[in-house]
C-alpha cells in the first residue's frame, strides 16, 4: 500500500476510535451525597465502557478508601468525613476518552433544640418583637422555621438562598401587636431540616410560653382601688369600683352526691380583664382545677368518700380584689337494697311475707318500694318495708323485687337481687285448655284437645270405654270414635277429672246410586254381549264362505282343457276363450 494511504487509513481509525472511546456513560450511586458529620459513605461508579482496559477514579479532600475496582464499575469508601462543604470528581477513562461527574458532598448535624426567646407581660395594643433561634444548623439551606401561636402559623421562613461553609445559627423573628384574645395563647417555634430523601428528617420544638395580656382600664382600676383607704374622701367611691371590677362568682348547683361517685362542677365569672385567678375547694380541700380558654371558666372533679354535709367554695382573685361563693353539698350512701321472703316456694292461696332493708349506714332520705309483677305491695317509704301478699296459682314465675331512691335530684333508684316464686298448685283444668263438647268429622283425622295445668306438671291420661286415648296425637276418625271420654290430671299436690262428649259428624250412601247405578252397568254389559255376538256370528260366515269358494276353485282346476267355456273362464273371459 501507498505510505501516504497507510498514513491516511490510520488517520480515519483514530478518528472512529476516538468516537467509539467517548461513547460511553458514566453514573455514580447514590445520585446526592449526604453524610453525618464524622461519619462515612460508600460511592458505587457505573460505566458502559466495553473496553477492558477501562479505569475510574475519585478524587476528593476526604480520606477515601477503594472498595473494588473493575472495568465497568468501582466501589468507593470516604471515611471519617469532617470537611464541611467539599466536592467529589469522579470520573472514568476509557479507549482514550475520559467522562468526569462533579458531586457536591452534603454534610449534616444533627438538628438542636429550637430556643423561644421569653416573653414578657404585654399590655393590649403593645409590639413586641417574638424571636426564636437554632444554634449550629448545617445545611441551612434545608431549614423551615415555623412560629406558632396556638394552632395558627404566625410566620414561615426558609434558607434556600443562604451559602454557608460551616454549622451556623438560624434566626425567626415576628413582630407581634398583642391582643386581648391573645392572653394564655401558646407561643411556640417549630424547626424542620429536612434532608430527604437521601438523608433523615429532623424536627424540633422549642418549649411553649404562655402570653399574658393585660389592659389599661384594668390597671388603672388596680391603682384606684389600691387608693382606696387613703383617706375618707376616697371610701365613697371605692364600693361601686369593686362591684364594677369584679362581680361574685356564679356556682353551678350541686346538692346531692353519693360517696365514691365523680361528678364536675364549674365556677364562672364575668367577662373580666386580665383573667382572674380561681381556687376551687371541698371541705377545706384545694381542688385541682382546668380552665376555659377565654378564662371565665373552672371545672373540677368533685368527689367524696364519706357521707355528709360539706361546703364547696369558689374564690376568684383579680389583682387585690377577691370574689367568693359557696354551696352546700350533702354527701349521701346509697347502697342496693336487699330482699328476703320466707318461703320462694309457697302453695296456690297462701300469703308470702317478707322484707326489704338497705345496709346500715345509708342515708335516711332513702325510700323503698316493693314490686310483685305489675302490683306494688308497698309503696314508697322507710326502710325497712315489710309486706305480705297472696299468691294465686297464676302467680307461679313471678317477680319480686325492691327498689331505692333519693326523694330529691335525678339520681336514678337502685334495684335489689329480684327473688322468683315457685307457686304450687294442684291440678287443673278448664274449657278453654280442655273444652267439654269436641266436634269431629268421620274420615278425617282429628285429635283429642285437652291439657291440664299444675306445679309441678300434672300427668295426663284420657278415656274412653275403660280404653287409654292419649290427647293430642292425630288419628283418622270412624263414627265408631263418638262418645264420653274421661280425662284425669295428677300430680301430688291433687286430681282433677275433665269429662269430653265428642260428636262424630258422618253422611251415608245415597240408596237410589246403589240400585241404578248397578242397573246401568249391567245393561251396558248385556248390550256388550249381543253386539259382540253378532260381530263373531258374521265373522264366521264370511270365513265359511271362502273356504267354499276355495274348495269350488280347486275341482274346476282338476278337469280337462278345452271341454267347455266353464274351463275357458279359469284363465280369462269366454271372449277371450273363443278369439
Amino acid at each position: 500500500m501507498h505510505p501516504a494511504m497507510l498514513w491516511l487509513a490510520l488517520c480515519a481509525l483514530g478518528v472512529i476510535g476516538g468516537q467509539l472511546g467517548a461513547s460511553f456513560e458514566l453514573s455514580v450511586e447514590p445520585e446526592m451525597l449526604v453524610v453525618e458529620h464524622g461519619g462515612s459513605i460508600r460511592l458505587k461508579l457505573k460505566t458502559t465502557c466495553q473496553d477492558p482496559e477501562a479505569s475510574g477514579n475519585v478524587e476528593t479532600s476526604v480520606r477515601k478508601q477503594v472498595v473494588t475496582m473493575g472495568p465497568t464499575e468501582m466501589v468507593v469508601d470516604l471515611l471519617n468525613i469532617t470537611t464541611w462543604n467539599t466536592s467529589v470528581l469522579c470520573f472514568y477513562n476509557c479507549n482514550g476518552s475520559r467522562k468526569v461527574l462533579t458531586m457536591k458532598l452534603i454534610t449534616y448535624r444533627a438538628l438542636e433544640p429550637a430556643v423561644l426567646e421569653p416573653i414578657p407581660q404585654l399590655q393590649v395594643g403593645q409590639r413586641h418583637e417574638l424571636a426564636c433561634h437554632v444554634a449550629n444548623v448545617v445545611p441551612k439551606q434545608n431549614l423551615t422555621m415555623i412560629l406558632w401561636r396556638g394552632s395558627e402559623i404566625l410566620r414561615t421562613k426558609t434558607f434556600e438562598n443562604c451559602s454557608q461553609d460551616k454549622p451556623e445559627e438560624a434566626r425567626l423573628t415576628y413582630r407581634l401587636t398583642a391582643e386581648r384574645q391573645d392572653n394564655e395563647q401558646n407561643i411556640t417555634c417549630q424547626a424542620l431540616l429536612d434532608l430527604s430523601p437521601y438523608g433523615p428528617r429532623f424536627n424540633t420544638t422549642s418549649n411553649p410560653q404562655t402570653l399574658t395580656v393585660y389592659g389599661k382600664p384594668a390597671l388603672a382600676s388596680y391603682w384606684r382601688l389600691l387608693c382606696c383607704g387613703c383617706g375618707n374622701w376616697l371610701i365613697l367611691g371605692c364600693f361601686p369600683l369593686v362591684a364594677e371590677f369584679l362581680k361574685d362568682p356564679e356556682l353551678e348547683p350541686l346538692i346531692n352526691l353519693e360517696i365514691g361517685e365523680t361528678v364536675n362542677t364549674s365556677c364562672t365569672v364575668s367577662d373580666i380583664f386580665p383573667v382572674a385567678q380561681f381556687e376551687l375547694s371541698l371541705a377545706n380541700q384545694t381542688l385541682p382545677l382546668s380552665i376555659s380558654q377565654d378564662g371565665h371558666r373552672a371545672t373540677a372533679e368533685v368527689s367524696q368518700s364519706e357521707p355528709g354535709t360539706f361546703k364547696l367554695v369558689c374564690t376568684v382573685r383579680v389583682g387585690p380584689i377577691e370574689r367568693w361563693t359557696e354551696a352546700t353539698i350533702q354527701v349521701y350512701r346509697f347502697p342496693s337494697p336487699y330482699l328476703k321472703v320466707n318461703t320462694t316456694s309457697p302453695a296456690a292461696g297462701t300469703a308470702v311475707t317478707g322484707s326489704c332493708a338497705l345496709p346500715h349506714g345509708h342515708s335516711a332520705e332513702l325510700q323503698l318500694q316493693i314490686h310483685a309483677a305489675n302490683r306494688v305491695p308497698e309503696t314508697w317509704g322507710p326502710s325497712p318495708r315489710n309486706f305480705t301478699l297472696t299468691v294465686n296459682r297464676n302467680d307461679n314465675g313471678m317477680e319480686l323485687s325492691c327498689d331505692a331512691r333519693l326523694p330529691f335530684g335525678r339520681k336514678a333508684s337502685k334495684r335489689s337481687v329480684p327473688i322468683r316464686l315457685n307457686v304450687t298448685a294442684e291440678p287443673w283444668m278448664d274449657d278453654g285448655s280442655c273444652p267439654p263438647s269436641q266436634n269431629w268429622t268421620e274420615g278425617q283425622d282429628e285429635t283429642l284437645r285437652c291439657s291440664a295445668q299444675g306445679n309441678p306438671p300434672p300427668l295426663l291420661q284420657c278415656t274412653k270405654d275403660g280404653e287409654p286415648f292419649p290427647a293430642g296425637e292425630p288419628r283418622p276418625v270412624t263414627r265408631a270414635h263418638a262418645g264420653t271420654y274421661s280425662c284425669r290430671a295428677t300430680n301430688p299436690l291433687g286430681t282433677a277429672v275433665q269429662r269430653i262428649s265428642v260428636l262424630v259428624h258422618y253422611h251415608d250412601p245415597d240408596l237410589v246410586l246403589l240400585v241404578v247405578l248397578p242397573a246401568v252397568v249391567l245393561a251396558a254389559l248385556l248390550a256388550g254381549g249381543v253386539g259382540y255376538h253378532v260381530y263373531y256370528r258374521k265373522k264366521k260366515i264370511r270365513e265359511y264362505r271362502l273356504q267354499e269358494r276355495q274348495k269350488q276353485l280347486q275341482m274346476e282346476q282338476r278337469r280337462p282343457l278345452g271341454c267347455s267355456e266353464e274351463m275357458a273362464a279359469l284363465n280369462g273371459s269366454v271372449r277371450e276363450a273363443q278369439l
